[in-house]
């Protein structure tokens, strides 16, 4: 079981906590702290153990600022999701929403890691949790296998863009914190992306691992609108 750091927090920390947490409701569904130290705790178990040991020493701090980046993006975002969710019902989009929103949390925090050059490579472990959940969801079945190799190539390819965030990352201080903060939005939203092309994919009865080229090309759809939609 994954043991998540604690603190001690003063009134001030608490009150700061809580008007973040009122911030990043999404969809009229809150995720509780429970569940996402269950999703998390799923994907630190398939990091390195390494850099699970970094993330774990600022998970604290990182888990602030990226809700905080959440809060920011989320309006600016939410309008390009609006194609994908047609057709899905009530309780399945809450669930739905509930699992990304989950997963684009983790990938802001190991996109405000300080681990230089290797937030593309630790977003697989956050995609591959998020998209055996959204596939329990819809009573699909999962290949992890077939899974991570599809979801290494997109998010590699498309972090690949971000690469000026990760040489930040080695100027000390603020260049870790800059380098972070443009690293994590784009973890946000190559994680967005995925989430919800395969949310649309399942409810449309498609099966993503037969029809990778479609799987492919609504991924980098999503993607391009969701980077003019932070543009502006």
């Amino acid at each position: 079981m994954v043991k998540f750091p604690r603190r001690r927090q003063n009134g001030a920390e608490v009150k700061r906590k809580e008007d973040l947490e009122e911030k990043i409701v999404l969809a009229d569904t809150e995720v509780d702290d429970a569940a996402f130290q269950s999703f998390f705790g799923d994907v630190v178990k398939k990091l390195p153990n390494s850099a699970a040991a970094i993330i774990m020493k600022t998970f604290d701090s990182t888990k602030e600022k990226a809700e905080s980046l959440l809060a920011t993006t989320r309006s600016r975002f939410d309008s390009v999701f609006d194609p994908f969710l047609k057709g899905v019902d009530e309780t399945t989009q809450k669930k739905s929403h509930g699992i990304i929103h989950m997963a684009s949390l983790s990938a802001a925090i190991i996109g405000l890691s300080p681990i230089p050059f290797s937030d593309a490579f630790l977003l697989v472990p956050v995609q591959l949790v998020m998209m055996a959940r959204l596939h329990k969801i819809f009573g699909q079945s999962w290949s992890e296998g077939i899974g991570k190799s599809m979801t290494k190539e997109l998010v590699v390819v498309s972090f690949g863009r971000s690469a000026v965030g990760n040489i930040l990352k080695f100027i000390p201080v603020v260049g870790t914190i800059g380098g972070g903060a443009v690293n994590a939005v784009v973890a946000m939203a190559i994680t967005e992306s995925l989430g919800w092309v395969t949310v649309k994919m399942l409810n449309d009865g498609e099966d993503i691992f037969e029809q990778v080229m479609s799987f492919k090309g609504q991924f980098n759809t999503l993607f391009k609108a969701l980077q003019s939609a932070n543009k502006k």
